[in-house]
């Protein structure tokens, strides 16, 4: 059941932030505060929650600056509504992911696919653009995504206590 809640708080959270922007964001805090509720490894998830939204300011900063896609909304380096989609991924990695630890090829697979669809899916909800020809942005960011998710399911690993694994 926990498991059912982790996907179904993330799900929420990506659909209110893509579809409504800041006003989305802020609406969104409140159920990234019941993960943290409903969560017994809290403090992971914070430490997780933390790195991937500098890894997120990066990695989607970098996009943004170098004008690999644009948003609907402004915010420097990335919108607000992005800034907590990464906050919401980053409950993932200890509930409903964490089959993925320890796993880095299929972790590799699960990013490269995964990532893409998500920034498609938004482009398609018109929450952002993107400036390269599909094919090509949806190849960079299988790479970027493939080459990040197991990254961020090791340090999910490392961060975890040995005891609540």
């Amino acid at each position: 059941m926990r498991i059912l809640a982790n996907v179904l708080i993330y799900q929420l959270i990506w659909f209110a932030c893509v579809l409504g922007g800041t006003p989305g964001a802020l609406a969104s805090l409140p159920l990234l505060a019941l993960h943290l509720v409903l969560s017994r490894v809290r403090r992971a998830d914070l430490q997780l929650m933390a790195l991937l939204l500098a890894a997120g300011l990066l990695i989607d900063g970098a996009l943004q600056f170098f004008g690999f896609f644009s948003f609907r909304t402004g915010g420097q380096p990335i919108p607000l509504w992005l800034a907590v989609v990464w906050l919401g991924l980053a409950i993932l990695p200890h509930h409903s992911l964490s089959w993925l630890k320890g796993r880095p090829l299929l972790a590799f697979a699960f990013g490269a696919s995964g990532g893409p669809l998500a920034y498609w899916a938004g482009v398609r909800l018109e929450a952002a653009s993107f400036s390269w020809p599909l094919a090509t942005s949806i190849l960079v960011l299988a790479l970027i995504w493939g080459l990040f998710w197991p990254l961020a399911m090791a340090a999910a690993s490392r961060i975890l206590p040995p005891a609540a694994r």
